[in-house]
């Protein structure tokens, strides 16, 4: 028992002299404290979806892509592949950060039938956006949508 209490003993005399040669730093290396993390909930201000300049880039795109073709049944889905990758890359250069930018296109043919699209999303209403554009000529008209999803 009596040499349990001298190790233990040690070994309280080593920790205080341990603390004691602490104190021996610069006061510049005290102060550097870490700053505690910073968890973003929520896009600032300035970075949330610009809807604007999407609708501006799809707008762009569907128009440099298709203006003065005709539909033809066997281009159609190379078209609609085009446009929402080219969306999608040009909307990704706006650096929206935190971002998950998704886009879609549908090419149909005008027959003189109505089309109606539908769109449901579980999402948050004060992070999240989508927009979506309309390109029309004599034989097609083409409906691309781009959601902008925050990452959390």
């Amino acid at each position: 028992m009596a040499d349990e209490d001298e190790v233990v003993e040690d070994a309280e005399e080593a920790a205080v002299e341990g603390v004691e040669s602490g104190t021996d730093l610069s006061p510049i290396e005290t102060e550097k404290l870490l700053e505690p993390a910073k968890y973003e909930v929520r896009p600032g201000l300035g970075e949330r979806f610009q809807a604007q300049n999407v609708r501006d880039i799809i707008n762009i795109t569907m128009k440099e892509q298709l203006m003065g073709r005709q539909y033809r049944a066997d281009q159609a889905p190379k078209w609609a592949k085009s446009i929402a990758n080219a969306v999608r890359q040009r909307v990704q250069e706006l650096d929206m950060k935190r971002y998950k930018i998704l886009a879609q296109s549908t090419i149909i043919e005008m027959k003189g039938a109505g089309v109606k699209c539908g769109q449901r999303c579980i999402w948050d209403p004060e992070t999240d956006n989508y927009v979506d554009d309309l390109y029309r000529n004599d034989t097609m008209f083409c409906y691309t949508v781009v959601y902008g999803v925050y990452m959390y």
